[in-house]
């Protein structure tokens, strides 16, 4: 038993001896292999989605497979700060939601528009054009993205979404968006057809992220709107109440005067009912006498 784990550091050794790394990315990862060290210039190696060992010095940095959210509004756990449009009527909105996208992990060799070309397809453009700079992937594998990817998300998912949820909301005055949900659905629909193009206007022209839906919540509006809106529904449901009214009088017997007299005693009867005023007796034939119950 003493032989056998003493015999653990002389293997370590041995693999420091023969001077090689591992990478090895799980399932849901693709790490991009960088040579480096005293005698080596940091450049791109290969593409690995297997278990593979590599010079010691080399560096690994992985990234996900799988679709991923981007997520925008309060609380804790988001990527982003709600968002901001104004809308056709000027006024300012809240946006807050979902968008799910795909990192493009394709590792073909291509050439840029600028006529670049990438060995390691455009997630090595992705790597070195952005995500080297945010200090945004992980060197083990099977690691959390680093601090750098929200960073990164902003700055990029979430400013093409922002460009875009501007551009869409103008076509719309604000009570469309809060409260017609063709109008926002139409809205969202609009935003996610657009949010591709802008994105690639950032990434130089190259779909280095793939967008695949876009989910935007009930825009916030600003209190005084909410409470005009409320205003306004209170006003139309005491017209409509208004309007009933004035039809039950018109075929009311006796017109609107006996209408209104009906309606007195009804209100009469409702107080007596509630112990709000008490009958008092008088002679037969004299008109009911009531007064409030102090």
């Amino acid at each position: 038993m003493t032989t056998r784990f003493a015999a653990l550091p002389l293997l370590a050794a041995a693999v420091l001896l023969t001077g090689c790394s591992i990478a090895n990315p799980n399932s849901s990862e693709v790490s991009l292999q960088y040579g480096g060290g005293t005698f080596d210039s940091r450049k791109f190696v290969e593409c690995e989605t297997d278990r593979d060992v590599s010079d010691v010095a080399d560096v690994h940095y992985y990234y996900p497979t799988g679709q991923r959210d981007f997520t925008f509004g309060d609380g804790d756990g988001v990527d982003s700060a709600a968002l901001t449009s104004t809308t056709q009527d000027s006024q300012e909105v809240r946006v807050t939601g979902t968008v799910k996208f795909t990192l493009n992990t394709d590792c073909s060799e291509f050439t840029d528009p600028t006529g670049k070309k990438w060995p390691g397809g455009k997630l090595e453009m992705f790597h070195e054009l952005i995500a080297y700079k945010y200090d945004a992937a992980p060197t083990d594998g099977g690691s959390q993205m680093k601090d750098g990817w929200k960073a990164l998300l902003r700055n990029y998912v979430g400013a093409a979404l922002d460009r875009a949820t501007d551009n869409e909301a103008l076509k719309y005055p604000w009570q469309k968006l809060y409260t017609d949900a063709p109008s926002k659905a139409q809205w969202e629909h609009d935003v996610l057809a657009q949010l591709p193009a802008v994105l690639k206007g950032l990434t130089q022209g190259v779909d280095l992220m793939t967008v695949n839906s876009v989910l935007l919540q009930k825009p916030g509006i600003q209190p005084q709107l909410v409470q005009g809106l409320t205003d306004k529904q209170a006003a139309e449901l005491r017209s409509q109440a208004a309007e009933v009214d004035k039809q039950a009088a018109a075929n009311f017997p006796g017109g609107i005067p006996g209408y209104q007299a009906y309606q007195q005693q009804q209100a009469v009867n409702e107080a007596i009912k509630a112990g709000k005023v008490q009958v008092l007796p008088v002679p037969q034939g004299s008109p009911v006498i009531v007064s409030p119950i102090k």
